[in-house]
């Protein structure tokens, strides 16, 4: 894989990881959010979008016992390096990705594919029927990375985004949908 970037998945591997690569120097490894993760977030998120969260947004988060947001992070070198992010929230049965991005310069790495890959494999073993998503309706890569993980698209939210850009709306099914009563 370009850059060395390690995409399977193990759960548990490492100190106190949620999903971490293979050991050695430069393993990716994806773990909560920390508060002095906070900086390099908030630079990732303001060289990613037009409209960026604010710090206090992804404090808020992790207050919420139904969020989640996990970090990519280099490992096995003098400092944490973190490469991007993704926060979820879990509702019902569904999981809704609120917001995933990538170091402009780690992107096209395998990154975001990680990324995407545990929020996946956690909707499975929690056994839910689904995970949703918004993406800006310009963000060709960011709609491929979704569509080769399963992602279609299922709707479209007009002037979503304060810039006044339409929102895809994307999901991809896990389990089984409910039947319809009636």
């Amino acid at each position: 894989m370009p850059g060395g970037v390690w995409s399977g998945l193990h759960v548990g591997v490492g100190v106190d990881p949620v999903v971490s690569g293979p050991p050695g120097n430069g393993a990716v490894e994806l773990a909560p959010l920390r508060p002095e993760d906070l900086q390099a977030v908030m630079e990732i998120e303001q060289r990613s979008f037009s409209s960026p969260w604010s710090p206090g947004m992804f404090l808020h988060e992790l207050r919420l016992p139904f969020s989640r947001t996990l970090v990519a992070m280099r490992v096995g070198t003098d400092q944490r390096k973190v490469l991007g992010y993704v926060c979820r929230w879990l509702v019902g049965d569904e999981i809704q990705i609120l917001n995933l991005a990538v170091a402009p310069e780690e992107r096209g790495r395998g990154v975001g594919k990680l990324l995407l890959d545990a929020v996946l494999a956690e909707a499975r073993e929690r056994g839910l029927r689904r995970v949703t998503l918004e993406v800006a309706a310009d963000n060709a890569p960011g709609i491929r990375l979704y569509r080769s993980a399963g992602f279609s698209i299922v709707g479209r939210r007009r002037r979503y985004y304060r810039d006044g850009g339409d929102a895809l709306v994307m999901r991809c099914g896990i389990g089984p949908e409910p039947e319809e009563s009636g």
